[in-house]
């Protein structure tokens, strides 16, 4: 085994003969090379003028594609390959290819599992050097870079040039399959595994199998009810995270999100991606089954269930069966009487909280759904579906006895009353039943003996404005009614 090169002058060793010869030149040579800024001392003029550029900040190399700049040629010739994307430095055991030779280095130390660098305060170990630095970070909370922006702090600097991408909206890693766009490059690798369709991490438990390892080590915890996110206000506990952070933000209250174009505030960036989809009624998830599209994703899981019809989640109290566990936690409240969803304007409860929401427009009079035909705008996305049909003058809906159509299914179920004779809603006063809703609260009038309806002629004063409406004719003279045989 050939033994370290040594200087005799100072002992110092060295690993390679180039190190050492390097360091016996300046050791010996009187004419060294000092910068004027550090005192640091050099022995070739080039080295010199390449350290100078550290202190002067200048970078004179900029990248075409980006305009990000470099201070040394080669470094800029090593960014382009992002670019590129070419990956000369291919590992032999694995062949999987990297963009510089470091990075081939450090993979090659995962193959022979060596971890020599080994942590003072928790004994874990660490393949890099690098990597145990930054570890450190973590005992000693340090966190040395901040963000000019919006001042957030972060334990390495990769993180912050990561971090930067969100206020310049940057995004290098471009797919070139579909042309979407990453800030990240990890969120590039991770999305072209959708294009290979790829779920190659199964779950030992339940044979679930998943593209994406964390995707998978959350869903273990589901299995082993593990929540080791803990809120330090209320100690709820959390699977993941990002469920701990966004629930953090109902403690402050804070909605940083705000629409540009009906004020509504919204606790986290996704959302209001979501939410402005009511405003330009893009529906980006179609339905493959019956072309119906939706805005959200999820809205689409849902749609799809009623196609298989099915039905898995059962309520214990009446037997009903549905198919979302949403939607049985939902009927379950009207079983318990639970309403915990309260109007802040005028108290009243819902048991859901789209119900509230719904609700509140009532309120705010806002109408976000309008119709591209006439412009008529509505509180609710299922009265513009309803008017829609009126444009279409579509009657879908066909009633089994008297084939007579309806725009409407909730018209035709209340026309089938009148052949079953069905009366569904009863008074609680005096027990008379009645086929409609409204009916049942007209004559709820009657009981309460009030005539809200007052005859501006003769102030004679009616429970129904359709008996107003009757009486006004006695005064205008009306006869709307003609005799057929005359």
């Amino acid at each position: 085994m050939e033994k370290p090169l040594n200087s005799s002058d100072c002992k110092m060793s060295f690993s390679g003969k180039s190190d050492r010869s390097r360091y016996l030149y300046m050791h010996n040579n009187e004419k060294l090379l000092k910068c004027s800024y550090c005192n640091k001392v050099f022995a070739k003029k080039s080295d010199l003028t390449r350290h100078i550029l550290i202190h002067t900040n200048t970078k004179p190399y900029s990248c075409s594609h980006c305009g990000k700049s470099f201070s040394q040629k080669y470094k800029i010739n090593d960014h382009l390959r992002v670019h590129t994307n070419e990956k000369p430095f291919k590992c032999s055991v694995c062949n999987i290819a990297f963009t510089h030779e470091f990075n081939l280095n450090r993979h090659l130390v995962m193959h022979k599992n060596e971890k020599s660098f080994k942590c003072s305060r928790c004994d874990k170990s660490f393949s890099q050097k690098s990597h145990l630095t930054r570890h450190i970070l973590i005992h000693t909370n340090t966190k040395p870079y901040s963000c000019s922006h919006c001042g957030k702090s972060f334990s390495q600097k990769y993180k912050i040039n990561d971090h930067l991408r969100v206020h310049t909206n940057e995004k290098p890693f471009k797919c070139s399959l579909c042309n979407i766009a990453f800030t990240h490059k990890f969120n590039l690798n991770r999305h072209l595994v959708m294009h290979k369709n790829e779920k190659s991490f199964k779950c030992s438990l339940c044979d679930k199998s998943f593209s994406q390892k964390s995707h998978l080590n959350r869903h273990l915890r589901a299995h082993n009810n593990e929540k080791p996110f803990k809120c330090t206000v209320c100690n709820k506990l959390f699977i993941q995270k990002s469920d701990l952070s966004r629930h953090i933000l109902t403690h402050s209250n804070s909605k940083p999100y705000s629409c540009s174009q009906c004020g509504k505030s919204f606790t986290q960036k996704n959302n209001i991606k979501l939410h402005l989809r009511v405003h330009t009624n893009e529906k980006p998830f179609k339905c493959s089954v019956c072309n119906m599209s939706f805005t959200h994703k999820f809205n689409l899981n849902r749609h799809l269930g009623m196609h298989t019809n099915e039905k898995p989640f059962e309520c214990f109290v009446c037997l009903k069966f549905f198919s979302q566990k949403s939607h049985l936690s939902g009927h379950l409240r009207l079983h318990n009487n639970e309403k915990p969803f309260k109007c802040s304007v005028c108290n009243k409860l819902f048991a859901q909280k789209s119900d509230l929401n719904s609700h509140l427009r009532v309120h705010s009079d806002e109408k976000p759904f309008k119709c591209s035909v006439c412009n008529i705008s509505f509180n609710y996305r299922f009265n513009l579906n309803r008017h829609l049909g009126m444009h279409k003058n579509e009657k879908p809906f066909e009633c089994l006895h008297c084939f007579k159509s309806f725009a409407q299914k909730s018209v035709l179920s209340r026309h089938i009353r009148v052949h079953t004779n069905e009366k569904p809603f009863k008074c609680s006063i005096c027990n008379t039943s009645f086929s409609h809703k409204f009916n049942l609260n007209r004559h709820l009038v009657m009981h309460k003996n009030e005539k809200p309806f007052e005859c501006l002629h003769c102030f004679k004063s009616f429970s129904q404005k359709s008996d107003l409406s009757r009486h006004l004719r006695l005064h205008n003279n009306e006869k709307p009614f003609k005799c057929p045989s005359l």
